[in-house]
């Protein structure tokens, strides 16, 4: 899809090869987005059921602490499901902060290719259509090539 559209635009190759990495900085910074509300949407899914499981299996029916703790501790599969609750969680800052980056370097870029445009249009005939792949960006692939800050 990348190619099929830039191929087509009279710009130099330092430009389509700039062009290009915006793109799939974006592209990979939209997958790891999803990735991390899949991930945030499993790892409350899964707290909010092993808390209300523990309210109505172990809180309630519990008469004091000590029934409580020795309830918990007494079936290891507890400490398991804490152990991969956990685990997702991690998962969840882990990718969390893997998304953060991707969105920094595609800001980077696409902010980069926005203060050096009049370097990479050269062509005042290339100037003036620039317009047209400018919205052929935004309409594409949601990448705004017009301002910073958006």
């Amino acid at each position: 899809m990348m190619g099929n559209f830039l191929e087509h635009v009279p710009i130099d190759e330092v430009t389509r090869q700039m062009l290009i990495g915006v793109i799939e900085k974006k592209q990979k910074w939209e997958r790891l987005k999803k990735k991390v509300f899949s991930l945030q949407l499993v790892t409350f899914g899964g707290f909010a059921l092993f808390s209300i499981y523990i309210l109505f299996y172990l809180i309630f029916p519990s008469g004091t602490w000590t029934e409580l703790i020795n309830g918990f501790l007494g079936k290891t599969v507890h400490l398991y499901i804490l152990l991969l609750l956990f685990t997702s969680y991690w998962a969840v800052l882990y990718y969390k902060g893997k998304c953060d980056k991707a969105e920094e370097e595609f800001h980077s870029l696409r902010c980069e290719i926005i203060q050096k445009s009049i370097d990479l249009w050269k062509d005042e005939q290339q100037w003036k259509e620039r317009h047209k792949l400018f919205e052929m960006m935004k309409k594409e692939y949601d990448i705004n090539l017009y301002y910073e800050n958006s």
